[in-house]
């Protein structure tokens, strides 16, 4: 019985990859680590990867299994560091917009601009995608993990940084306005 899924001559067998994993993840590790900052991201990213590589059905297109296991985890890693700087802005933000509130008097004027803005969000919000709003939500409101969205959903954990990543960008949009 072969390795390979129906339709994949030529590509390479799962023993093949597990092997390149087995080989190849301490030096990974340590380049995603120094990317990254920590350990702990490094080794989810890594774990991503190997799992998007052995799930991946057409695999005859690649030339250099280790080349390509190594860019695809760069290229996780970046969209990780990136998604980072957007949580990191919002969360600025988020913090600057709850030190004007400790340090403004809640005049007339300011609960009307507080009331704008919320309504800014609210009309972003309703203006995603049912998906990217609900994952949203459940962040925000409901204070799931991204793990706990994926299994709720049944979404991978990327699918659900991208989600959030559009859902955040679109409320930092609109609390620009």
């Amino acid at each position: 019985m072969s390795d390979n899924a129906p339709g994949t001559a030529g590509a390479p067998r799962t023993a093949e990859i597990i092997q390149l994993y087995d080989d190849a993840s301490p030096e990974l590790k340590r380049v995603l680590e120094r990317k990254l900052g920590n350990a702990a991201d490094a080794e989810e990213i890594l774990q991503d990867a190997f799992e998007k590589l052995l799930r991946l059905s057409d695999r005859q297109h690649i030339r250099d299994l280790r080349r390509y296991f190594f860019t695809m985890a760069n290229n996780m890693a970046l969209n990780a560091l990136q998604h980072r700087d957007v949580e990191h802005r919002y969360r600025a933000a988020q913090s600057l917009a709850h030190e004007d509130e400790r340090h403004d008097a809640p005049g007339p004027e300011r609960t009307v601009l507080a009331n704008e803005e919320l309504l800014r969000v609210q009309v972003a919000l309703a203006a995603l995608p049912e998906r990217t709003r609900h994952v949203f939500l459940l962040f925000r409101s409901d204070g799931l993990s991204y793990r706990e969205i994926a299994d709720q959903l049944g979404i991978s954990r990327k699918g659900v940084e991208y989600h959030l990543r559009r859902a955040v960008a679109a409320v930092m949009d609109a609390m620009k306005e």
